[in-house]
Formats: structure tokens, sequence, C-alpha cells
């Protein structure tokens, strides 16, 4: 196996590198900018800081409903939720998996459902609460969604699923919470999935260090279940080997553990102690207050079976006083954690109202320019896959006689009234924008031209037709429409073009008209 070895500060590199690139170039995609926080947010919760984990998370999930792809929600309910899992929030997390689950089913997202199921089950992994896990694999596995780890793009994602199931099923196997009647069945999905990651072991190349420190743990387990302790040592020795030469304390710490086990089992208790003890110190190191207690409680096993019993008492002594600490933090994070979700819901709504005022007119409240080139690329993409749109250019006839006879406040009414008459004869999925002075852009998704032009007709006659006697007596006001086809042949600047020799000829015609561009116009 060609190891792919990420130390401390190659991953702080690598979070800062993603947090440069969310900065300086906000032009990216609400997609693109959601899956660089969530990477973000991976990459703070390996160095420790849940906060900034929690920053990335919540930014993820925004820009994600924003985007409206809901495989992408899913992906970013479940980076929240190990946020939330981390900061011993479980509550918090159980609810979002839940949530993240219940999406992903309703759209029909078998990877996403997988997704969460195996997430789910490592957060009750490392809670210690293996039949949990089990029952989420097995269920996954049983089910029509298990198919889509066999997916290129999912190939990480089965490995996850093949270490999970191995640690969970030896763990409830060994601890004999396997109901007698399931127990057959599991052990036949185990062997499989033991087989899987010996595969893997043996033949994947450059594989991150976690990924093969996963690997290791869960057949180290393997064969402690299996009763074959000379492979449980000899993967423990290579666990132990790996996680030291990749100098990443708490890697190296949930090694050492699980040698220590392995040595308690084969009753070498002085290198069972020693092990412990190294854990301990690494897990200091590595800031991890959780699994420090956990490696003091199995140290104060360990001495007590090897009789030293003095010892014994004074580690589980710092075991309930590491625990006293673990409770103090865990509300002063929560506290922390508070803070940073209500600012990140103060900034998302000043970042909505900024947002919208970036893409509307300030004059009349419509879509300026800017949003209605944002639609036009939506629908352009959707026309290249056969689903055309028509637009139409707009202009206010002799509008320049409405500013010089009655002056600039009543031709700002007029703008302001004529966006309002015409809005309302628009359905809910179509646009008018101002792009500037008295010219406007109609958006009609999914309509033919012919049936563009009829609209616009009717839109041209309800201007015609009003009433402006309470903004100035006398005034009359009318419209040219130019109207092209939005049909993914011509870019986008083709079509406003057709459409703009269409509006000329309308003027030319006399005004208050519609005309349509000929096939060959702007191309």
């Amino acid at each position: 196996m060609t190891l792919n070895t990420t130390t401390p500060s190659s991953r702080r590199t690598e979070l800062q590198a993603v947090e440069r690139r969310l900065a300086g170039h906000p032009e990216l995609e609400s997609s693109v900018r959601a899956l660089l926080h969530r990477d973000a947010a991976y990459y703070a919760l390996e160095l420790g800081d849940v906060g900034g984990a929690m920053t990335h998370a919540l930014a993820c999930l925004e820009l994600a409903r924003a985007s409206g792809d809901t495989s992408l929600e899913v992906k970013a309910h479940v980076a929240l939720a190990l946020v939330q899992a981390d900061s011993y929030d479980d509550l918090g997390a159980s609810t979002r998996f839940a949530l993240a689950d219940a999406l992903a089913r309703s759209a029909g997202d078998d990877r996403g459902v997988a997704l969460v199921a195996i997430n789910a089950s490592h957060y009750e992994l490392e809670r210690r609460h293996h039949s949990a896990a089990l029952a989420l694999l097995m269920a996954l596995y049983h089910s029509p969604h298990m198919p889509s780890l066999s997916m290129p793009d999912s190939t990480h994602l089965q490995g996850i699923f093949h270490v999970n199931f191995v640690v969970s099923a030896t763990e409830s196997l060994m601890a004999g919470e396997v109901p007698g009647p399931e127990t057959e069945r599991v052990e036949a999905l185990l062997r499989v999935s033991a087989a899987f990651l010996q595969h893997d072991l043996r033949d994947a190349v450059n594989v991150p260090v976690v990924d093969e420190s996963g690997v290791l743990d869960a057949l180290t387990r393997h064969a402690l279940w299996a009763g074959d302790l000379g492979a449980a040592r000899r993967l423990a020795d290579q666990h132990v080997h790996l996680t030291r030469d990749a100098d990443i304390p708490l890697l190296y710490g949930r090694a050492l553990l699980d040698r220590s086990r392995v040595h308690a089992e084969t009753t070498e208790l002085e290198a069972a102690i020693e092990d412990a003890e190294l854990a301990v110190r690494y897990f200091g190191e590595a800031a991890s207050g959780l699994w420090e207690a956990r490696s003091r409680e199995a140290l104060a096993t360990v001495y007590a079976r090897a009789g030293r019993h003095r010892e014994a008492y004074e580690t589980q002594r710092a075991v309930t006083l590491g625990v006293e600490n673990l409770y103090r933090d865990y509300h002063q994070q929560r506290a922390l954690v508070g803070q940073i979700e209500q600012q990140a819901r103060d900034a998302e709504v000043r970042a909505g109202a900024l947002a919208e005022a970036a893409l509307s007119d300030p004059l009349t409240g419509a879509p300026n320019r800017t949003r209605a080139m944002q639609v036009l690329n939506d629908l352009h993409a959707h026309a290249r896959r056969g689903q055309p749109s028509a637009v139409a250019l707009l202009d206010l006839d002799l509008f320049k006689r409405v500013n010089d006879i009655y002056g600039h406040l009543v031709g700002d009414a007029v703008l302001i009234e004529v966006t309002r008459l015409l809005s309302a004869e628009l359905r809910a999925h179509d646009l008018l924008a101002r792009l500037g002075g008295e010219e406007f852009l109609v958006i009609l998704t999914n309509l033919t031209v012919k049936e563009a032009a009829i609209v616009c007709d009717r839109l041209r006659d309800v201007l015609h037709r009003a009433s402006w006697e309470t903004v100035a007596p006398g005034l009359v006001t009318s419209a040219s429409f130019g109207v092209a086809v939005l049909d993914g042949v011509q870019d986008i600047t083709g079509t406003l073009k057709a459409a703009d020799l269409a509006l000329y000829a309308a003027k030319a015609a006399g005004r208050n008209s519609v005309r349509v561009a000929s096939p060959h116009d702007a191309r």
C-alpha cells in the first residue's frame, strides 16, 4: 500500500488554502463554495478547531440551500451533524442526521441515504455504541440504497462502510450484543467486509494515512474476535508504526491503545501498560480530553490486572477528574458554538439583504442586468438540452419627451408603474428586468417565439391602455418589443442582438408594436 501522509501542519496549510480561495474568488458558484466550506469544516475538525468547523459547516449548509442541489444539501447536513457530534451535542447531531436522511429519501438520492447511514454509524462508534452502529449498517446493507456504493464515485465511501461494519460487528459479537438468530447473518457479512479490507490493505495505492489507520484498526479487532492473536499483534504493530511515522498524535494514541488491548489479551501486561501510558501522553498532546480519559480508563484496568492496585486507583481518580474537565469544557464549547451559530444567522440576514440589493434595480425594485444574465445563463443551459425559452427587449417609446416635458420625478414614477403593471401580467417563473434607462428585458420561460409574441402584445396593450392621470395629466405611454428565441444554438449575446434588431424594426414600424427576430438575425 502506498501512503498519502497528511500531518497537522499540512492539513493546516490545506485549510488556509481553501479559506484564501473562498476569500479571493467571490464569483464562484454557490455549489462550488459550499463544497469548499465543507472541506474546510472537515480540515478544521481534524485540527481540533470546533468553532471554525461550525462556521464553515453553517456556511456550507446555507450555500447548499441557495444552490437548489438536494444532494449537496444532504452532504451539508451531514457535515454539520459531525461538527455537532464533535462538540458533544448528541441531540443536535441526531436531529441533523435525521433531517439529512429524510431529505435524501424524499429526493430519491440513494447515495445520500448511504452517506447519512455510514456517517451516523461513525458517530455511534465514536461513542462506543457498537450495536446501534451495526443496526444502521445492517439496515443499509439490506436496502435498495446499498448498490449506490458500487458506483465509481463512491469508492471511498464504500471503504468506510466496510471499516465501520467490521468494527461494529466484531465489537457487538464479542460483547454478546447480537441476538442469536442474527448471529449467523452478521458473521457472514462480516467475512465479506473483512475480505474487502484485507484486499484494500494489500492492493490499494496512494491511501491517506487516516484511511489506512481505520483499516488496520478494524482488521485488528477482527483478528481478536476470530481468536487469531498472532495476526492481531502483527496488525497492531503495523498500525503503531504507520501512525508514529505520520506524526499525528491522535491517530498514534489510538493505535497504541489498540495494541495495548492486544497485549492484554495475550497477557503481556507490562507491554500493555507501556502502550497505554504512551497513549495517555499522546492524547494529551493532541488535546483530546475524551480519548485521554478513555486511555486512562484502559490503563487503570491493566494496572489492576497486573496487581498494581495503587496505580490503578490513582489512574481512576485521574479519569474522574478528566471527566469533570470534559464536562466543563463541553459547556464552554457549547457557549462558543452557540455564539458562532447566532453570528452566522446574523451574517446570513445581512448577506441576504446585500445579495438581494446587488441583483435589484434601486429605483423600480425590478431585477437588474446582473440578475437577468444569471437567469439567461441557466435557461441557455436548459435550451441546449432541448428546452428553449424566449426573450424580449422592450423600450418605452419617446421616453425622453416624458423627462423633458414632465421632469425626471415623473419619469421615475412612470418607470416604477411600468414595472408594476408588467410584472403583474407575467407568470411567477418569468422575469422582467430593468437594463437601464427606459429599456427592459422580458424573459419568458419555456415559451415558443409565437407564444412569446402573444404575451408581449398583451403587455404592449396593457401599457397603451393604462391611465396615467394620477402621475401626470395628459401623459400617454407605449412600448416597442423585439422578441427572439433562446434556443441554445446561438449564445446569449447573439440572442440579445437578435432581439435588439427586432426591437429596432418595431420602432421603425411606427412604435407601439411587437416584432419577432428572423432566424438569420445575429447569426
